[in-house]
């Protein structure tokens, strides 16, 4: 009736540096079957009931190797107008270079009923992220820009559910999943008297696109909010553009003291964290057909497409995105699309922040298994044929070409940032399983 598990493990890592490559992280866990007791006997519609509660601490080491060291990089430097090869700094050693850890509270419960055809799971949870491992601006006066630290604290809070049900049994079998979760994340705080920073984008975003505030979530947003366009007879000195004149992009005057700057008027316009996620499965099977059909969605995330701040600029030196055939000139000025020009409008703005919430047919399986008869006669213990589609069919207001961004993989600042990433595949595979 009663379970408990309690673990712990040391672990230590060549990422981090000499002071600080071990870590201990301890766990625990208790749960109660409920239904194991004598009092729950007589409840016939529940089949099992457990209530469990864990909590514990782990690790994160996922860091590029020999951030911690001191290296060298080729540099050329010139001597009495000669051009010398050379080496000079790229990072700074950081000998406390640590673990990223992780300490999570999660209270959950395992419901089924009717004989277990309906089967509920359900958690909440609480996790504090401390010592985040961050590539984190330095000053400039260092000789580099930036370095890995062991830098802030984060949540994350939420709950999962999960729901397994038996519709039908018999001739037709049909099953069906479904999992629900809603995260909230949220900067606690960042270094000594820090409570902002422009976080580092090693992709090829030219400007910095996003924020990292100490109330906000990781992933956010922060540029301008347009107003529209300028138009014949404007005052052209509110714009932070030198180029500024009829066509060009306005802005919002956030703080109101009359003119547009990069301290006063740029804002948090969305971030790239979901509402909610969620995902449902339907298997049926008929006789010898089965059929496996998974849908899966994301609501209420923000993307940044770079990809339309760069061919929406319309200077003629890269390829351009047809939006702009709807530009302004002086005969089309009843349009929300700036001019062509050098380079007329490169700040970003909430113009590039699109929804990016999308419902995918992610899966579709369609198989048959040839009766057991004549699988024996081929000397089969079993044969399955199948066919499997995925990313088939996508639901989507975004206008990129896919809203599943991940364009810099683990990194969590600068997440939801769409730079002409390579999109998931559609493929349609054939294929037969055998058992001799």
């Amino acid at each position: 009736r009663y379970l408990l598990t309690l673990t712990a493990r040391a672990d230590g890592s060549s990422r981090f540096g000499s002071d600080n490559k071990w870590g201990t992280f301890p766990s625990a866990a208790i749960a109660w079957l409920v239904t194991n007791e004598n009092f729950a006997e007589s409840w016939r519609a529940i089949s099992q009931l457990k209530l469990r509660f864990s909590a514990g601490l782990t690790g994160n080491q996922d860091i590029t190797p020999y951030q911690s060291l001191a290296r060298l990089a080729y540099a050329n430097y010139n001597f009495n107008n000669t051009l010398v090869g050379g080496f000079a700094p790229s990072s700074y050693g950081n000998s406390n270079l640590g673990w990223e850890k992780s300490a999570q509270y999660n209270l959950g419960v395992d419901l089924a009923l009717f004989s277990s055809r309906i089967r509920l799971v359900g958690d909440v949870y609480y996790k504090k992220t401390n010592d985040l491992l961050l590539e984190v601006p330095i000053p400039y006066s260092s000789g580099l820009q930036s370095a890995y630290q062991n830098y802030c604290s984060v949540e994350n809070k939420g709950y999962e559910l999960g729901l397994n049900t038996q519709n039908l049994t018999g001739t037709v079998n049909w099953t069906t999943g479904f999992v629900f979760s809603v995260n909230r994340n949220k900067v606690l705080s960042l270094g000594p008297g820090v409570t902002e920073f422009i976080p580092i984008d090693p992709s090829n975003v030219p400007r910095p696109s996003g924020i990292v505030r100490v109330g906000e979530p990781l992933g956010s947003f922060y540029m301008y909010q347009t107003d529209g366009l300028f138009q014949e007879g404007d005052d052209f000195s509110q714009s932070p553009l030198a180029k500024t004149g009829p066509g060009s992009q306005k802005y919002k005057d956030v703080n109101g003291d009359g003119a547009i700057t990069q301290a006063g008027d740029r804002t948090i316009v969305g971030n790239s964290q979901p509402k909610f996620l969620a995902g449902l499965t339907n298997t049926v099977s008929y006789k010898n057909f089965d059929l496996t059909v998974f849908l899966q969605t994301s609501y209420g995330n923000k993307i940044f497409s770079n990809t339309r701040a760069e061919l929406e600029m319309g200077n003629g030196y890269t390829n351009a995105y047809y939006t702009l055939l709807n530009r302004w000139t002086p005969t089309n000025t009843n349009t929300d699309m700036h001019k062509a020009a050098e380079d007329p409008s490169p700040t970003l703005s909430d113009r590039f922040v699109e929804d990016g919430s999308y419902l995918r047919l992610k899966n579709l399986t369609l198989g048959y298994t040839l009766p057991a008869r004549i699988a024996s006669k081929l000397r089969l213990k079993n044969a399955r044929f199948y066919v499997t589609a995925q990313n088939i069919l996508t639901w989507t207001n975004y206008t990129g070409i896919d809203p599943e961004v991940s364009r810099n993989g683990q990194d969590v600042l600068n997440s939801g940032i769409d730079n002409s990433i390579y999109p998931s595949n559609k493929t349609i595979l054939g294929g037969v399983s055998i058992s001799l």
